[in-house]
């Protein structure tokens, strides 16, 4: 997997919630904010969906992402792919509503503090271009009903990432948080659209 020079990498965010989502071989999955591809070649490398729509708000990684599926489309030959370079939050207007079994996002997350002199990095760490309100208002629009939404965010805002969700005909299912040396800093989420009450949490 090839990586752009000077703009914003994947870390071991995006590998831990690769490992996390789960979906089925007849499943169409929607990678919002895919960046250079990591999620997205994670997920059909080793789960093989029938679908995949990957899409980015920036048109360097999305072409980055594009080479990344033709160097491992040897791999990758059981899942179809489309690429968007487009705003997630008018992608339902491209792909219909209603039209996705699962959605993952390893989503911009920092409100304040100071931003990158490198517009990529800025929209790939802040989120002024996919707040979480975006997110789960995307999410509501693209997913089928009883469709699962994975996505991370830092484990300080759970109370703020149930909130947003529950508001939105979302259900969360499964908290994950991961910890370092340092203590809990990342929480993983399953969220199902109309699903019930009864959530599981586990500590890796």
């Amino acid at each position: 997997m090839e990586q752009l020079s000077g703009a914003y990498h994947f870390s071991s965010d995006a590998v831990a919630l690769g490992n996390f989502v789960r979906c089925k071989r007849t499943d169409t999955v929607i990678d919002i904010g895919c960046g250079t591809g990591i999620l997205t070649l994670l997920i059909a490398g080793t789960m093989f969906p029938e679908k995949i729509i990957a899409v980015d708000i920036n048109t360097d990684a999305v072409n980055q992402m594009e080479t990344n599926i033709g160097l491992n489309k040897t791999k990758l030959s059981q899942t179809k792919f489309t690429v968007d370079n487009t705003d997630a939050r008018t992608l339902h207007t491209i792909t219909g509503a209603n039209i996705a079994d699962v959605i993952v996002c390893n989503p911009p997350y920092f409100t304040t503090g100071k931003k990158s002199v490198n517009p990529d990095k800025s929209a790939a760490r802040h989120d002024d271009t996919l707040s979480l309100s975006d997110l789960a208002v995307s999410a509501t629009k693209l997913l089928k009903y009883g469709g699962t939404i994975y996505f991370c965010y830092p484990s300080n805002n759970t109370a703020k990432v149930i909130a947003i969700f529950e508001n939105n005909n979302f259900r969360v299912k499964e908290i994950k948080f991961i910890s370092n040396e340092k203590g809990i800093y990342l929480a993983l989420f399953k969220c199902k659209k109309g699903g019930g009450h009864n959530t599981i949490v586990t500590l890796a």
